[in-house]
């Protein structure tokens, strides 16, 4: 019997796997190239689905929070882990 499910997975930090969801977003090619730059220069090339991330988690776990709040909160996780790794 096959009881597999479809679709991609992730690990957490609670070692349990998530499902994901690839999708796609329609923007403007120029705001896309200058997210995309500011992105890789301040975080690193892989965060842009972060950056995205974050800002869903905000818009739907976080009633009390702006997702510009909530895009803060990231922003200070992610350069509190830069200073991590130096």
């Amino acid at each position: 019997m096959d009881t597999s499910i479809g679709g991609d997975f992730s690990v957490v930090e609670n070692m349990e796997p998530t499902k994901t969801v690839k999708t796609t977003i329609n923007l403007e090619e120029e705001l896309w190239k200058k997210f995309s730059v500011k992105v890789i220069q301040e975080y690193g090339g892989r965060k842009k689905t972060d950056v995205f991330e974050a800002l869903a988690e905000a818009f739907v776990n976080t009633p009390n929070k702006t997702i510009t709040q909530a895009l803060e909160d990231w922003i200070r996780q992610e350069e509190k882990r830069k200073r991590e790794r130096k």
